[in-house]
């Protein structure tokens, strides 16, 4: 379907839902050609340095309060303390303590702060966030943040490849989110860079990141100075794909006061941690409890296959 298509139709049916016009962000959701309603969830407010992706889970409504119950938190700190990793477990516990949730209905997110020259991205799930920085050619696209995934799992442990993963029956499987559980507590990630100057950053849920190549937003961010283009664009090329999906991003300049890029995306004063926050011992033990059960799962066979041989 070509970017004219995609506008038309989203005119005609009004499913297309943006941001309004801002100085250095745009967003927009859509959801796809096969769900019956969008679950996704976002937010922004460029002036308090402050934006959100979220991506419900539970189908029947579910996912749908979900999601916006993550966002309306992130809303409510960027106007009272700031705290966004509080906002995040506080919409875990309204979650876990619904009446009408279920088992199964819960949240990703991502959120990403501003503070000067600096920024923070946190997450929980699938939602993502890359970095773009101008360069030869098309430039360069870094995925900033971890899947929290059963195929990220597997990937850790070295049992499939980042190919296996891109068709694997399970990839939509995460191992976190917010609600979802009986597990009081939420462990959120965290990492912190400096903002280089002509950067830009990409919020976007699995809608967009399991439907479109890396190669291929890569490009249309550099072809495209627009943000609103760039955004549009992205989520005809999710759409064109199938649009299997809810489609969610937002895209987002560096600030104009930012230094010159570095060639890595760090750059950190010394009371910054490059490094998630909380998770970290949990990712380490989930490769573990991955190569045990992969190591279990393949004695098994053996075990089994034995009789036949003998």
């Amino acid at each position: 379907m070509s970017e004219a298509k995609v506008r038309e139709v989203s005119r005609q049916s009004e499913v297309v839902q943006r941001t309004p016009s801002t100085t250095r962000s745009a967003g927009a959701t859509h959801p796809g050609y096969r769900r019956e309603q969008n679950e996704d969830a976002y937010w922004a407010d460029e002036y308090k340095g402050i934006w959100v992706v979220a991506d419900g889970l539970g189908g029947h409504h579910a996912g749908e309060l979900a999601s916006k119950t993550v966002v309306e938190e992130i809303e409510q700190s960027a106007s009272t303390d700031r705290h966004y990793e509080n906002a995040l477990q506080k919409a875990h516990s309204l979650l876990l303590g619904d009446e009408h949730s279920t088992a199964n209905m819960g949240s990703t997110a991502v959120v990403l702060a501003e503070e000067g020259d600096y920024f923070h991205i946190y997450w929980v799930g699938d939602s993502r966030a890359y970095l773009w920085t101008p360069g030869n050619r098309n430039g360069e696209l870094s995925q900033l943040t971890n899947d929290h995934s059963y195929v990220q799992m597997l990937m850790d442990s070295g049992a499939i490849n980042s190919e296996e993963a891109a068709t694997h029956p399970n990839r939509h499987v995460i191992t976190r989110c917010i609600g979802g559980s009986t597990n009081p507590k939420l462990e959120i990630d965290r990492v912190s860079y400096r903002w280089g100057a002509g950067q830009k950053l990409l919020l976007c849920s699995d809608g967009l990141s399991s439907e479109v190549a890396k190669e291929k937003i890569t490009r249309i961010i550099a072809e495209n100075r627009d943000n609103r283009r760039i955004v549009d664009l992205l989520i005809s090329a999710a759409l064109d794909a199938g649009g299997k999906d809810n489609i969610t991003v937002q895209v987002i300049d560096a600030p104009p006061q930012a230094p010159a890029p570095t060639e890595a995306p760090s750059n950190l004063p010394d009371h910054f941690d490059n490094t998630p926050t909380t998770g970290t011992n949990s990712r380490k033990a989930w490769r573990i409890l991955a190569a045990l059960l992969i190591t279990a799962g393949a004695i098994a066979a053996i075990a089994t296959g034995l009789p036949q041989l003998l």
